[in-house]
């Protein structure tokens, strides 16, 4: 009879490791309960799948030397012992860190995770605080590597110290399974983030995943790949992405511009949005009344480094890795300080994080701003909250002055950062403005007052009545559901609104609008003479369907005015009505060929180098 003592053994230590992944599986449901209210039962199966093609891959260097020297002496048994453990220690980090970083992204994190986490000195200073606050991710991680181990020894335990007969069946069997677990099966395709589908709906398509899987298919894998799904000609009707305005300006001379983005700032926060007049954010509800202002507007992300090349460039998040990290950003692109510095303007990036974080600079340095002012540009170092950077309430002093220092006219922007995790402010201000039921909330009342006197200093300054203001945030975060669905519109709704005083007549903008209609808007009043490229459209015109994109686990989103819905390009994975409606079936019909012409222009733009227009 065939001992196949080794195959067992291979077999219940991959058995183990699929175990930790399970209970990881178990942990990301409990830990983000407000976003999977009521889990499937085939997720929990299903995700067993991803889960052994995981490990089939990213345990494949121990594999191969169990295959080599099945029962190992001391040397090459450590070596075989510390491949193992290297290979818990990547995985069990990616899995630990999506228990918490899902709650920001909504997605499982992908290989751009590390140069997002890079980027400039953030980490460091970054590291002790997220230890303190998620300790219980530690201790999770420890006890992971922990099982890990107890479950290695147990698996070879000698209950039978004969050589395994025939020497060459149990490997045949062994590089067999191997195989066959790392495809997920004997299906025709390899097994990819969008089958996860199959078990659960779109909104829980994360907990069916794991992060390692998530990565590893991320890796040098092309971001976009060309569609077809219409004539071209098709698509620029139903998602033009070439305009020509000109015949709107709102000053007699050039206006100066100036785009704030508020971190983390949600509608639902707004009490003039939420509809209960109670909120978190009162001068920026007050400054709506004198503004055009937009009920429906979305962000195209869920993280900062998406939210910035949305607004100031008109770029969606459209595919899994962040524009800014990818590939395609050493192409050029239509940006607003670009497109109006050719018109005269001068222009700055104002942030107030350490320089080099998340690869604004450089982005700013591509989008055409002149000047970029960070951490290290300010003067006072007292004002650092010793995490992010700079506070918002003195920084926006500093930028007012600055702005009083610019040569006219000017299209700067400014981004906050008080308003983001660990939600640090002064005692003073802590105890000024606490209350509400998350911790977001006193940040949000910070940050909103600090605007309220960035204004009233402003308005003492020469520059101020011919300033376009444009105010909106980069994402939302840390939201109070009401059985809203994770992933949807609610997860997308910021404040967005248009102001220059005196100029722009108060009005309430009530069809959707995303961070990517913000270019082409800010154009359209600005009387910007010349055509451009963006992928946005402006509110003031009905250039298309208004609608709202998006890109999430390998599927997308659109927003429209009645009907929301997820697709993989081709088919419906999920809708519903906005407000709670019921979806019609009209309604989904009509808006898939929009998001498939959005989906098509995005992707073949970004590969054939089209996101300027060609100069004549």
């Amino acid at each position: 009879m065939p001992n196949l003592r080794p195959l067992r053994v291979l077999l219940l230590r991959i058995g183990v490791i699929a175990l930790v992944f399970s209970i990881q599986r178990l942990l990301f449901a409990q830990l983000n309960h407000d976003a999977f209210p009521a889990p499937p039962a085939s997720a929990f199966l299903g995700g067993v799948r991803f889960d052994l093609s995981a490990i089939a891959w990213l345990y494949l260097p121990w594999v191969l030397t169990v295959l080599i020297a099945p029962a190992p002496k001391r040397t090459f048994a450590t070596v075989q012992k510390v491949l193992f453990h290297l290979s818990n220690v990547f995985c069990f980090f990616l899995n630990s860190t999506d228990l918490e970083y899902f709650k920001f992204t909504l997605k499982r994190s992908t290989a751009d995770l590390f140069g997002i986490a890079t980027g400039g000195d953030d980490l460091a200073n970054l590291a002790p605080v997220f230890l303190k606050d998620y300790w219980y991710v530690v201790l999770i991680f420890i006890g992971s590597l922990a099982l890990a181990e107890a479950g290695y020894r147990l698996a070879g335990r000698r209950t039978n110290t004969e050589p395994a007969k025939p020497w060459w069946l149990w490997r045949v069997l062994a590089i067999g399974i191997v195989l066959l677990l790392s495809r997920g099966g004997l299906q025709y395709i390899p097994l990819g983030v969008l089958d996860a589908s199959t078990y659960a709906p779109p909104a829980y398509m994360p907990l069916v995943l794991n992060t390692p899987f998530t990565f590893m298919t991320s890796i040098g894998k092309p971001m976009v790949q060309e569609k077809h799904f219409m004539a071209q000609e098709e698509a620029d009707r139903l998602w033009p992405v070439i305009h020509h305005y000109g015949d709107t300006s709102v000053a007699a001379t050039k206006p100066n511009v100036v785009v704030v983005i508020l971190e983390s700032f949600s509608a639902a926060y707004s009490g003039r949005l939420n509809g209960t007049g109670q909120g978190y954010m009162p001068f920026l509800d007050s400054l709506m009344g004198q503004s055009l202002w937009c009920e429906h507007a979305y962000a195209n992300g869920r993280r900062s480094i998406d939210g910035i090349p949305a607004v100031l460039a008109s770029l969606p998040k459209m595919m899994a890795e962040a524009f800014i990290e990818s590939p395609y950003a050493q192409q050029p692109i239509s940006a607003l300080p670009g497109l109006l510095g050719k018109e005269g303007y001068s222009s700055a990036f104002f942030h107030g994080g350490h320089n080099g974080t998340m690869g604004f600079d450089a982005f700013a340095k591509a989008a055409g701003f002149q000047r970029y002012v960070g951490r290290d540009q300010y003067p006072d170092e007292a004002d650092d909250d010793g995490v992010w950077g700079i506070r918002d309430r003195p920084f926006l002093q500093f930028f007012a002055q600055e702005l009083n220092k610019q040569q006219q006219p000017f299209v700067d922007c400014l981004f906050t950062l008080s308003s983001h995790h660990p939600y640090k402010l002064p005692q003073a201000e802590a105890k000024r403005f606490a209350g509400g039921d998350l911790p977001i909330m006193p940040t949000l009342r910070y940050a909103d007052d600090a605007l309220r006197q960035f204004f009233a200093t402003a308005e003492t300054m020469s520059w101020y009545r011919n300033t376009l203001f444009v105010i909106t945030a980069d994402h939302t975060a840390d939201l109070l559901r009401n059985g809203e669905t994770s992933g949807a519109a609610f997860d997308h709704w910021i404040p967005l609104l248009y102001f220059m005083p005196a100029a722009i007549r108060p009005e309430q903008h009530s069809r959707v609008t995303q961070q990517i209609d913000i270019l082409p808007t800010v154009l359209d009043l600005v009387d910007y003479p010349k055509p451009f490229f963006a992928f946005g459209s402006s509110v003031l015109r009905q250039e298309r369907m208004p609608a709202a994109v998006s890109e999430n686990s390998a599927t997308w989103l659109i927003i429209g005015d009645s009907c929301q819905l997820r697709s993989d390009g081709e088919n419906i994975l999920w809708s519903a009505g906005m407000n709670k409606a019921k979806p019609q079936a009209h309604d989904q019909q009509t808006l898939l060929p929009v998001l498939q012409a959005a989906i098509q222009q995005y992707n073949n733009r970004l590969l054939h180098h089209e996101l300027v227009l060609k100069e004549k």
